[in-house]
């Protein structure tokens, strides 16, 4: 795609829900330079089967230098927040994270997996900043 269409290189952000979530950490492990920041959204680092070998190792979550904002629901039943969101943000370097209680939206509460409402109407902010503004100033 930058190939074919002008596309500011420097500016390329990877964003995903659940395991676009999961694939959004890994690229950034994968393709380190990439990337100009990072937003998983309830993504999974850790295997979701009992005993199962992690889906991004520690060693990997500490080495992501891309900018990285992470956003998940507490009560998300699908992706544990403990061991998914909340592990990943202890180990990624300079991260940030937005930890909501419940998905509520317009007087509705949505299942705890779809955080990424909270991301789609740009709400998560840190210091007055909301993520769609900070990913703007973000450049690789």
């Amino acid at each position: 795609m930058a190939r074919r269409y002008p596309i500011d290189r420097r500016r390329i952000h990877v964003v995903g829900c659940s395991n676009g979530g999961y694939m959004s950490l890994k690229m950034t492990t994968v393709y380190p330079d990439l990337f100009a920041a990072s937003v998983p959204i309830c993504g999974v680092v850790t295997s979701l089967t009992p005993g199962g070998p992690p889906m991004i190792t520690d060693a990997e979550l500490r080495a992501i230098d891309t900018p990285t904002w992470l956003v998940a629901s507490l009560d998300d039943d699908t992706v544990p927040p403990q061991a998914n969101t909340v592990h990943a943000d202890d180990l990624i370097p300079g991260s940030r994270v937005s930890l909501y209680d419940h998905v509520v939206w317009n007087g509705h509460q949505f299942p705890g997996h779809w955080s990424w409402i909270y991301v789609a109407r740009n709400d998560p902010r840190i210091d007055g900043t909301h993520i769609w503004q900070w990913m703007s100033h973000r450049r690789s």
